[in-house]
């Protein structure tokens, strides 16, 4: 017990600061009323009754009315996938509300390894937005299809979780594992138990009915993965956490909304961002846009910030989270109206880090080591190794599978198969003539030096029309992946990422049209988002102007190597079946 703070709260010793003339909005009661709010040192030790609007204090600030809602929680994302570094993403989302945020380092652990979470989590010392970083369950996150720059087995993942800084274990993408209880992950799961029981997060797209229950009672208990409102219906039904995500690139509020807006409160419902590209952030906003755009699809203005607030703090079991209350860390954002959520000022535990819009002060960077600079460990790559060989020397045609992106649903593939001609013993994708229109290659290679692993395929419906493009941000293991129509333009993108040490790049007619380094693990710039988001929407601007047309390029691009979600994708092994986590082969027979 705090006797200082008890006897702040009792009036025997003044409160510090007192922020009066507010609309609070009670997360517990369900009520919006006037009050004031009593801070000393990082806790709130007074909140008024309805009605009382000031408070004597050392310092006072005049709230003019605004709504003061708890500071804002995201209870799932990977930092990675905004290419700025820890500090770099806290200078972003602060003066947007958020205040506290639950990494899942994942990315960079199949990089770097034991070394990239460890940079993740003391990155994130002394920063102002509180970073409650979850190790990563399952690096590589399909370990029997895929090889990725590290291997976390259980009694790796034990002696992490005894870090400080790693307060929990990450999402569970390995679903069917669990589900058919595999033993790694068993053990993976088992040596969380041993190191005290932390939460565990979950991740099971389209996971139903006694799976479902299987899944749960072997630990995970969240889920961020449900694209329809049933989907996330049954889990709330079965008591599982739902984390509705919207991100850059799945959008799920709008159809889990439908769903649910009209059953009223849900405990067990709260929101995560997952992936943000940095100029959604920068345009939209985060939290505090899941919020707006939750009310803006019927979900009720209070319950919409329970489930941004006080849900997700009982979702990571923090009882000083997630309420204006007494006792509670002074985590308080005021915001102008609760349908627009536009944030004017932040505090957190109790020192205010934004004022009236504006970031208070700048975020401490830890600067990454030399050798995170030189993860892209590649011979050069040739044509050569771009070609589809056909063991029938004298076959004419082949039947084959092919990766079909259908754009409506946005993630979910599956395999279509097809007939290809064959001439001189080579495939040609080139001569396709399908509803899906052109086929276009694709090409992984395993970049982080273990192997020499390279597998090619067959895309179609990605809109790839001319040129090619590369990345070696390539969920989840984040290999080097090449797509594209011609195989000269393909060499050139991937040489270019393999001398620039990864990033995003265009290649069209033999020139390089577009290209966004990201050194750091090949995943992140080092640059703050007002220099890097231009960078990105130009690359945005030209891959769809001259090389795929339509929306989300880059997710296309990025989410083609996921081994975790359904059903069809390539990794540096070869196909993958992933409802099955089995590999298959391009050519199923010739003719």
């Amino acid at each position: 017990m705090n006797s200082k703070l008890v006897a702040s709260a009792r009036g025997d010793l003044p409160i510090e600061l007192a922020i009066e003339n507010i609309r609070l909005v009670n997360v517990f009661s369900g009520e919006i009323y006037p009050a004031a709010i009593g801070i000393t040192a990082d806790r709130i030790v007074h909140v008024t009754a309805p009605g009382v609007t000031t408070l004597e204090a050392n310092e006072r600030i005049n709230g003019q009315g605004r709504y003061a809602i708890p500071g804002l929680i995201d209870t799932h994302l990977h930092i990675e996938v905004s290419m700025m570094t820890p500090a770099q993403y806290a200078e972003a989302v602060l003066p947007h509300g958020t205040t506290t945020i639950v990494p899942d380092p994942h990315e960079i652990a199949n990089v770097l390894g034991e070394r990239g979470v460890r940079y993740m989590a003391d990155a994130a010392v002394g920063l102002d937005l509180r970073m409650l970083n979850v190790l990563p369950s399952c690096v590589p996150a399909a370990p029997n299809v895929e090889t990725s720059g590290a291997d976390f087995t259980p009694e790796a993942v034990e002696r992490m979780l005894a870090w400080d800084g790693i307060h929990g274990l990450a999402e569970v993408m390995n679903y069917h594992g669990v589900i058919h209880q595999d033993p790694r992950m068993i053990g993976i799961l088992e040596a969380n138990e041993r190191t005290g029981g932390k939460i565990v997060q979950g991740h099971a797209p389209r996971v139903s009915g006694r799976d479902l229950s299987a899944y749960m009672i072997a630990g995970p208990n969240s889920d961020h993965e449900s694209r329809t409102g049933d989907e996330a219906l049954e889990k709330i039904r079965a008591g599982m956490i739902v984390e509705i995500r919207e991100g850059s690139f799945s959008m799920n509020l709008a159809d889990c909304a439908k769903e649910i807006k009209d059953m009223g409160y849900l405990p067990n419902v709260c929101f995560c961002s997952d992936d943000l590209l940095p100029s959604d952030i920068i345009e939209k906003g985060h939290m505090n846009y899941i919020v707006r755009k939750a009310i803006h699809e019927g979900i009720d203005p209070v319950h919409a910030i329970r489930y941004a607030t006080l849900n997700a703090a009982l979702r990571l079991e923090r009882k000083d989270l997630g309420a204006i209350a007494a006792g509670r860390l002074a985590d308080i954002v005021l915001v102008e109206q609760l349908e627009t959520m536009n944030v004017t000022d932040v505090f957190v535990a109790g020192r205010q880090v934004v004022r009236s819009g504006k970031l208070v002060r700048k975020q401490p960077e830890l600067a990454p080591p030399a050798d995170f600079m030189k993860t892209v460990r590649l011979a050069e790559i040739t044509e050569e190794d771009l070609v589809l060989r056909v063991e029938d020397a004298g076959a004419s045609e082949a039947k084959v599978r092919v990766i079909e992106y259908d754009a409506a649903p946005g993630i979910p593939t599956d395999f279509l198969e097809t007939t290809l001609p064959v001439e001189n013993g080579l495939l040609c994708p080139e001569r396709y003539t399908g509803k899906k229109g052109p086929l276009c290659r694709v090409a992984v290679f395993h970049r982080h030096g273990l192997n020499e692993n390279r597998s090619l395929g067959l895309l179609a419906g990605y809109g790839i029309v001319e040129g090619a493009v590369a990345t070696t941000v390539a969920h989840d293991s984040h290999n080097l992946a090449v797509l594209g129509v011609n195989t000269a333009d393909m060499v050139i993108a991937a040489n270019t990422l393999r001398e620039s040490q990864g990033g995003f790049v265009a290649v069209k007619n033999g020139q390089v049209i577009a290209h966004l380094p990201l050194p750091l693990a090949g995943l992140m710039s080092l640059e703050k988002a007002d220099v890097l988001v231009p960078k990105l929407k130009e690359l945005v601007d030209i891959l769809q102007k001259d090389i795929m047309p339509g929306k989300n390029p880059i997710h296309r691009m990025i989410a083609v190597t996921l081994p975790v979600i359904p059903r069809a994708k390539i990794t540096d092994i070869g196909l993958v079946e992933v409802e099955t986590q089995t590999l298959l082969p391009l050519i199923i027979e010739t003719k």
